[in-house]
């Protein structure tokens, strides 16, 4: 039977390159996906040995709803790739208060990763977290500001959220340390994904990172060989060997903050607290 491994944001980009190869690797993929067309379109083009199943990050109930699902369907998982995330233009929040990019990029890999540990244990799968080049922008934060539209930009808030979701992989790892779950981070450097679906393509954004951004193979890459290693670290991240951007895949430290321990155990109990969850 083929391994089993749910990649979020499946319908596009690093996602959807990701799922393709694993394809190759006899794994069956869910594509949890927010936009129906969008996830029907990957699954009709990845094939028979991908299902999709929405998935919005936002939303609690229907994260609740995806785990209830794949409980059902799917006890025994082998990889859970954490891709999605999303930079909004505007301050926004979710229907809970939650500032949307928190909310969306590390809230929700939260309750996902947290749901889904006793199927990943089962199997001894792993869990790999998409992060970014943009956490080591990230500057200390107050803990009890992150939902405020003051100092709100968009690239400051994305910076941020990159920064929590890899402090949350370091800590969920010593915290699950008695459980057989691999965890570890990857990066894929700065990629020119929106050219990379061969379906329902947009037009390239007119940025300044078209002059030094990469291929979506060279993205993929880091986030594969976490898939593959059998003993990736938990306190770094796979990446592009060459300032994080060119290059075979190699092994990096993260941000400076991620190493901070009462940052982090901080982090958590503010995590835990908020989604009123019970804590590990």
């Amino acid at each position: 039977m083929s391994k089993v491994a749910i990649v979020t944001g499946a319908n596009r980009g690093i996602g959807l390159e990701v799922s393709r190869q694993l394809i190759k690797e006899d794994y069956f993929v869910i594509l949890a996906c927010r936009n129906e067309e969008k996830g029907k379109l990957a699954e009709d083009y990845l094939g028979s040995q991908s299902r999709f199943v929405q998935l919005d990050l936002s939303k609690p109930e229907e994260i609740n709803n995806f785990i209830d699902f794949i409980k059902g369907e799917y006890p025994k998982i082998n990889l859970l790739y954490n891709n999605a995330g999303l930079i909004y233009n505007k301050f926004e929040l979710t229907s809970e208060g939650f500032e949307s990019m928190i909310g969306v990029n590390y809230f929700g890999a939260v309750r996902l990763s947290l749901g889904l540990l006793e199927n990943l244990e089962t199997s001894h799968g792993k869990i790999v977290q998409i992060t970014s080049l943009a956490m080591y922008l990230a500057r200390k934060f107050d803990i009890e500001d992150l939902h405020s539209e003051q100092n709100f930009t968009p690239a400051s808030r994305y910076n941020l959220t990159n920064l929590l979701r890899s402090m949350f992989i370091v800590e969920l790892a010593e915290k699950t340390s008695d459980l057989s779950i691999k965890l570890t981070l990857a990066h894929p450097g700065i990629t020119n994904s929106s050219s990379s679906r061969p379906f329902g393509r947009t037009a390239s954004v007119n940025s300044y990172y078209k002059r030094i951004w990469t291929d979506i193979s060279t993205g993929a890459a880091p986030v594969l060989q976490a898939v593959n290693d059998a003993n990736p670290p938990s306190d770094k991240t796979y990446a592009p060997k060459i300032f994080g951007v060119y290059g075979k895949p190699t092994i990096k430290k993260l941000s400076t903050l991620a190493y901070q321990r009462e940052l982090r155990k901080e982090l958590w109990d503010y995590t835990f607290n908020e989604l009123n969850l019970y804590k590990l």
